[in-house]
Formats: structure tokens, sequence, C-alpha cells
């Protein structure tokens, strides 16, 4: 028996994962802004995400008892802060749904289930950003912007581990019933 035999399932799921991010992170995400009818609709994307990402943040602040608000769409203002929380697009986690995502639909499996388990996996990348986001703001006010905190790494770190147990769950679910 051939590598190629032996290890076809394996060779097939690298192959349309490394398409698919090449895809994004190669043409995508740097002509997405360009593109005629597609930044339109990945602009509303970007958009409620980060009005999805926001309110619930200050919703979270507020019932932790800080005042915070809404401020221009794009930033936090909390009234115990001297300045504003900014969230920039890069901040939306765009780029781990995107990788968890690829994963599912690289990896065998029932379409109809990755039609509930790709959902589920967003909404929890989603409810972990918006943990980021409070915890931010605590740390911002504990601190001051030179704490010991980068919370990009720890967002990394915390969705990248959720992305790997998520896709253990769909690995261990192929395992157990074949593709049809």
């Amino acid at each position: 028996m051939s590598f190629y035999e032996k290890n076809k399932d394996i060779i097939w799921f690298l192959a349309k994962l490394s398409v698919l991010c090449g895809f994004y992170f190669l043409w995508f995400k740097p002509n997405v802004w360009t593109l005629p009818v597609i930044s339109t609709l990945y602009g509303y994307f970007i958009h409620y995400l980060l009005v999805f990402l926001i309110e619930p943040s200050v919703w979270v602040l507020n019932m932790l008892g800080f005042e915070a608000v809404v401020a221009q769409t794009r930033q936090i203002d909390m009234f115990d802060l001297e300045f504003n929380i900014f969230v920039r697009n890069y901040c939306l986690g765009v780029d781990m749904i995107y990788c968890f995502t690829a994963l599912i639909l690289s990896f065998p499996g029932k379409w109809k289930e990755r039609l509930w388990f790709i959902p589920l996996g967003i909404i929890g990348i989603h409810v972990i950003n918006i943990i980021r986001v409070v915890a931010l703001c605590f740390s911002w006010l504990k601190w001051g912007t030179d704490g010991p905190i980068d919370h990009h790494d720890v967002y990394n770190v915390v969705a990248v581990s959720f992305i790997f147990l998520m896709f253990v769950q769909w690995v261990n679910r192929y395992k157990k019933e074949p593709a049809r």
C-alpha cells in the first residue's frame, strides 16, 4: 500500500484546509474592501459582529455594577476611566471564526450536523470575545493601559484552545458515525 493510500484522508483534509485558509488569508482578507458587492455584505457582517460584541459587553459591565455606555458604535465609555475603549475590526475575532469554520468544513462529516455545529462554535468564540472585552475593561480599571495582561495573547490562547476542543469533539463525532 502506498503512502497516499495509507494517508489519503489526512492528505485530503490538509489540502482542503490549506485551500480554504490560503483563500482567506492570502486573497480575501487583503482584497475584501475592494470587491464591490462582497465588501458591502462583509461590511454589514463586520458591523453586526461589532454591535453584538459591544452591546453585550456593556450590558455585562452594567450588570456587574460599572457604569458603561456605547459611544459612537465602536467605543465603550466607562465612566471610571479617563478614556474610551475603542474596538477595531481585528478585535472582532473574524480570523478565529474563519479558522474554526474552515476546520469543520475540511474534515469529513455530515452536512446536516455542520449546520448546527459551526454556529455553535461561532457563538462560543464570540462569547469568549465578550469575556475578553469585559476583562480588558477590568484590567484597565485596575492597572491602566500599562497592565500586565496582553488581552490579544490571552484571547488567542483561550480561543484557539476552545477551537481545538470543538474540533476534537467534531473528530470524535465523525469517528462514531461515518459520513454518508
